[in-house]
C-alpha cells in the first residue's frame, strides 16, 4: 500500500518588531483640524438657536403648531452648541497643557 504523501505549510515570512517607543496618544489629541471643525459647528449653531429663537418670539401664539416647533428646536440648538462649547473647551485645555 502506498503512502499518503504529508503537506508541509510554508511559513509566512514574520515582521520585524521595532524596538521604538510608541508615541503618546495625548500629542495627537489636540490638531487645528479639529479646533477649526468645532469653532465653525459651534457658530453655525448658535446661529441657528439664535434664529429658532427670534421665530419662537415672533410666531409666538398660544396653540400654535409653529409656535411649539420653533420652541423645540431653540431648545434642541441651544443643546448642541453648549456641547460644541464644551468641546471648544476642552480642545483649549488640551492646548494649553500641551505647552
Amino acid at each position: 500500500m502506498a503512502k499518503k504523501k504529508r503537506v508541509v505549510k510554508k511559513r509566512a515570512p514574520s515582521k520585524a518588531k521595532s524596538s521604538a517607543k510608541p508615541q503618546s496618544s495625548a500629542g495627537k489629541v489636540f490638531s487645528q483640524v479639529k479646533l477649526g471643525l468645532v469653532v465653525r459647528n459651534l457658530v453655525l449653531f448658535t446661529l441657528l438657536f439664535l434664529i429658532s429663537l427670534i421665530l419662537y418670539g415672533v410666531v409666538f401664539s398660544e396653540g400654535s403648531v409653529f409656535s411649539n416647533l420653533f420652541y423645540l428646536l431653540w431648545i434642541i440648538f441651544a443643546f448642541i452648541a453648549l456641547a460644541f462649547f464644551i468641546a471648544l473647551l476642552v480642545l483649549l485645555v488640551l492646548k494649553w497643557m500641551r505647552r
